[in-house]
């Protein structure tokens, strides 16, 4: 069954330059009910300005995850535009979901292309240490593949923001973390990994690629300033530990949060993040 994954309503293309998405020509509130098409050859995206678009200096690009693992069917929309109002700043996310590849291979070089045509973009109009790559889930594990790439490409980027994604690709049966063996608290999260992923990679091999599984990498690997956000009760909170020992990642948890916690309606739970989320982004640009 296809999810929505950001809302359930159709929404029509709008063709958009990247500087007209800094410079809107139409109304900021109406502006997300379109699927914005930058290029005939990219993944259309979802624009979600802040509330004051006079001076926008600050952009997100965010990978959302996949609404069956992370519960957020119907709610990346609402998420998007949280964000944006929250941190003040324009969101462009990637609304992958209508793309015909099946599998990740060719999906993560869909993403990347457009990221990279966004971000080449921007870098033309604002400073790029103003860009902040997010992704959550699934969609963290993408910012993590679009990582590698970008040192191919020679790009950089200052920093990112990472909700629980997914890194070990121990979902199969074996496993070493003891949170993946605990089914208490969500009983289903690792039976719908070990799903997706079956479905998703072409070759049973890349199941120990680090392109999808960034634990599985056997070269120390360096990465942007990267905020790692994870439940204390979701079952991968074991895997993001030993994801936080590499070097630039800082590693907080959320009380009392399991998979999926940027769609929840618990106000100590959205309080929580988004101050790690503010904390970070201010620390970073002082």
């Amino acid at each position: 069954m296809r999810h929505n994954e950001f809302d359930d309503e159709l929404k029509y293309k709008l063709f958009r330059t990247v500087k007209e998405i800094l410079h809107p020509t139409i109304s900021k509130k109406n502006i997300s009910d379109y699927k914005i098409v930058i290029d005939e050859k990219l993944i259309p995206v979802r624009i979600f300005y802040p509330k004051k678009v006079s001076h926008m200096e600050k952009v997100i690009i965010f990978i959302h995850g996949n609404s069956n693992i992370t519960k957020c069917d119907g709610k990346y929309s609402d998420i998007s535009s949280y964000f944006s109002k929250e941190l003040d700043t324009l969101v462009i996310s990637i609304d992958y979901e209508d793309l015909k590849e099946d599998y990740l291979e060719d999906i993560y070089k869909e993403i990347y292309k457009t990221f990279k045509f966004i971000y080449n973009g921007l870098i033309e109009l604002i400073d790029k240490d103003n860009i902040t790559l997010f992704g959550d889930s699934t969609g963290g594990s993408a910012v993590l593949y679009i990582n590698n790439q970008m040192i191919k490409d020679g790009i950089t980027i200052s920093k990112e923001i990472l909700f629980y994604p997914v890194l070990s690709g121990e979902y199969f049966g074996k496993t070493k973390y003891n949170s993946i063996k605990d089914k208490t608290f969500d009983p289903e999260l690792i039976g719908n990994l070990k799903e997706y992923y079956t479905k998703k990679l072409k070759n049973p091999k890349n199941r120990s690629n680090y392109l999808y599984f960034q634990l599985k990498s056997k070269e120390e690997r360096e990465y942007p300033k990267t905020l790692l956000l994870c439940g204390n009760v979701d079952p991968l909170i074991d895997e993001n530990r030993d994801f936080s020992k590499n070097k630039n990642i800082n590693l907080k948890e959320i009380t009392f949060a399991s998979h999926g916690f940027l769609g929840t309606k618990d106000k100590e739970i959205k309080k929580e993040f988004i101050n790690h989320v503010i904390n970070f982004i201010n620390k970073d640009n002082d």
